[in-house]
């Protein structure tokens, strides 16, 4: 498995009424603290919670699956971007 940090979404849906108790469990493992979770935002849609992870990909995927096991959590859908041009590519292109 590669090395290089990547990133990914965790679309988080919470059980009802419970969305402070699973961004408090966030807080005490200490996924934010440590850097593992780079960004929680709670939104209103299909899903209460949009966690974005940073790391190698083995690190995401142990931590998607730490949250994934967090009391109160009912469904996720991970997201997990790729670059599809290299950016010095396009602007070596755009030069030409």
């Amino acid at each position: 498995m590669s090395t290089k940090n990547g990133r990914a979404y965790l679309l988080v849906v919470i059980e009802p009424g419970k969305e402070r108790d699973f961004a408090n469990q966030i807080i005490h493992q200490g996924l934010i603290m440590d850097s593992k979770v780079e960004r929680m935002d709670f939104v209103h849609g299909s899903y209460d919670f949009i966690i974005m992870l940073t790391g190698t990909p083995l690190d995401i995927d142990q931590h998607i699956l730490a949250i994934r096991k967090l009391p109160h959590v009912r469904k996720t859908e991970t997201l997990i971007p790729f670059e599809m041009l290299d950016w010095e590519d396009v602007v070596a292109m755009a030069k030409e």
